[in-house]
């Protein structure tokens, strides 16, 4: 295993261990994005292992642009989660259960 295949691993524990643990929701989309940029070093170090670079690294782009416009998403949700409870804990949405 290399150095990288290690570090994008890391990085996807870390993300997994963030997102499980937290109770913000600033702190959850921000493991969550360290969970993706794990998952995108180690998707472009296969494809710099098989010689298919060049595609790796197009996707893992199209990737990011696509979690640009999740993350903006996400946190406009937040925004207005913030507004409505006064607070960023997923205690006070799991309040909102019917």
């Amino acid at each position: 295993m290399t150095p990288y295949a290690a570090a994008g691993f890391a990085l996807v524990l870390i993300g997994m261990y963030a997102t499980i643990t937290r109770t913000n929701l600033l702190q959850i989309i921000i493991g969550l994005e360290i969970m993706a940029r794990g998952v995108s070093l180690v998707f472009v170090l296969g494809g710099f292992q098989t010689g298919t670079m060049a595609a790796a690294q197009s996707v893992v782009v199209t990737v990011i642009l696509i979690e640009a416009v999740t993350v903006a998403i996400a946190l406009s949700l937040v925004v207005a989660s913030y507004h409505h409870n006064k607070s960023l804990s997923i205690a006070a949405l799991r309040r909102l259960k019917g």
